[in-house]
């Protein structure tokens, strides 16, 4: 893979660039060209941004050095930083061109090219879109902090933590848990072996085009070992992609794979990926789309064995004395996800033949571990905790979904101790070493069941209601502790942000979220009854 652009390259890519920014403008009404072009384009700058000085610490030299940031956008609230600081920051030289807008950015190898106007981040593991555009100020371009955080530095193998209220930027090397991917032949059959510090929850899934994604739950790979690994076999090659709180494997495969299977080694330290060839006259088609294995201790593993989805039970957080989030309106979270609980049963009673257990029906208190009780004597094979987000930024907004593994970002962090504290004493004594009841999670089955359930969650809720999608993450939530089921938590939204309060206070607006959550449901349901050859029994009932 070419890691740098050389002049020609850059050149075409701004061309590209330059063409679609016109287009982009062009194709914008007039009214809309001051307006967001995306709930997360934040477009409102502000001319008059005061300077914030922000001190840099590089935990691996021991120096500090203060720089100058501004808040350019009125309603996002995100800190940027000139290129030329980043440029200093992370040692790196910049290329600007002022006349159409454009930067690169080289650091080594490796560059990335950005564009005035846009959340395009163009670099060797692809492009990425920024939650908040690069913009020209002061004839440079200023990029958003998280394009720091969560692309360059991670990109170059750089761990960087911003603390926005001490206004603090600490860097230090990545400490890689996943140290090294390994390929063999053995006759007709091809292993990848990977390689952790220490047991690490993934999902391995085939792909449209026929590859093998190996997303790695808290995983962090240095993305160039992965470009290293030697094509023998069925193996063609693999790239890596390191995001904020996992690490991507993408294994390239000949089509002559029929399938793949999947299991961990060493005390869950090593993922081992089994490629095997079909026997047939025949080229078979790529590895079949949705395929997910689990990572078990030993042995290989299939995600549908005894896996039947045939009751649902829908925890509503909070109530009684535990009010939750409250709005500025006075909308309370308790009420909010009782109302969705409610009509999410309906919704699922009426499209299925699931059975739906409530936790809770009326306004009433229950300790955490009760709820994972009533799940458990329940008979149920899916639990869902439904909540509301606050913050204290009213412009933080979207849904996110969460399955239980100890928190990988301090936004993780902060979610999970909101919704662990519910306002009795007695509760904290449930699952105190979260860690140690995670540790166990992992070595079944039920942790890669929930990712994947968080992530059609995440995915099809999202897209149906017009969601910012804030993605799927992992935070030991006490409620889901226990539960001997896959089991996630739905954050639908946040009260803190008055268009979305007034939204989820809506009683239309909570039956679509509970459609939405529903199809998405019945969607994994009818993926595992499909891929354990069982057909969904709604249909079975038709035809009889």
């Amino acid at each position: 893979m070419q890691i740098s652009m050389n002049a020609r390259g850059r050149r075409r890519l701004r061309h590209a660039l330059a063409v679609c920014l016109l287009l982009g403008c062009w194709a914008l009404p007039a009214a809309s060209r001051n307006a967001p072009l995306d709930p997360m384009a934040f477009t409102q700058s502000n001319p008059d941004a005061p300077v914030q000085q922000l001190l840099v610490k590089d935990i691996t030299t021991g120096t500090e050095q203060a720089v100058d940031g501004r808040i350019l956008l009125v309603d996002s609230g995100e800190t940027y930083l000139s290129s030329a600081s980043i440029a200093t920051i992370l040692q790196g030289t910049r290329f600007w061109d002022g006349r159409l807008g454009f930067l690169d950015l080289q650091f080594g190898a490796v560059t990335y090219s950005l564009a005035a106007g846009t959340r395009l981040v163009s670099g060797p593991q692809g492009a990425t879109l920024l939650p908040v555009p690069v913009l020209l100020f002061h004839d440079d371009l200023w990029l958003p902090m998280v394009a720091l955080t969560d692309v360059l530095g991670p990109g170059l193998g750089a761990q960087v933590d911003w603390d926005p209220d001490r206004r603090r930027l600490t860097m230090g090397e990545v400490q890689f848990n996943v140290t090294a991917i390994r390929s063999e032949q053995l006759g007709r059959t091809t292993v990848v072996h990977i390689l952790c510090d220490e047991p690490l929850g993934y999902r391995a899934t085939g792909t449209r085009d026929g590859n093998i994604e190996v997303k790695i739950y808290g995983g962090r790979l240095n993305p160039g070992a992965a470009s290293r690994v030697r094509a023998r076999g069925l193996l063609r090659g693999a790239t890596g992609r390191q995001a904020a709180d996992h690490a991507l494997l993408v294994f390239q495969v000949d089509q002559l794979v029929g399938h793949f299977r999947t299991y961990t080694d060493q005390e869950g330290r090593e993922i081992v990926v089994v490629l095997e060839e079909e026997l047939v006259s025949a080229i078979p088609d790529p590895v079949p789309r949705g395929r997910v294995d689990v990572n078990i201790q030993t042995g290989p593993v299939d995600v549908t064995h005894d896996l039947r989805v045939g009751t649902m039970v829908i925890d509503a957080g909070h109530g009684g004395h535990d009010m939750g989030a409250v709005g500025s309106d006075g909308i309370m979270e308790k009420d909010v996800n009782l109302a969705v609980a409610r009509e999410l049963r309906s919704y699922l009673q009426h499209q299925s033949d699931l059975k739906v257990v409530l936790t809770r029906a009326s306004d009433e208190f229950l300790e955490l571990d009760q709820r994972a009780e009533l799940a458990n004597t329940s008979g149920g094979n899916l639990f869902l905790s439904l909540h509301c987000n606050s913050w204290f930024n009213d412009s933080a907004r979207g849904l996110e979904t969460y399955f239980l593994s100890p928190a990988r970002t301090d936004w993780a962090r902060s979610v999970a101790a909101a919704e662990n504290g519910t306002g009795d004493k007695g509760s904290l004594d449930v699952a105190d070493d979260v860690d140690f009841i995670v540790w166990e999670l992992v070595q079944n089955r039920f942790i890669s069941n929930s990712s994947h359930l968080a992530e059609v969650i995440q995915k099809e809720a999202s897209s149906d209601l017009g969601l910012d999608d804030r993605g799927v993450r992992q935070a030991g939530f006490r409620v889901l502790v226990g539960a001997y089921m896959p089991a996630v938590l739905v954050e639908m939204g946040f009260l803190s942000n008055p268009h979305e309060e007034k939204q989820l206070g809506s009683a239309p607006y909570q039956r679509k979220l509970a459609r939405a959550i529903g199809d998405a449901i019945l969607a994994y349901r009818d993926e595992m009854e499909a891929l354990q050859g069982k057909a969904p029994q709604a249909e079975a009932s038709d035809e009889r």
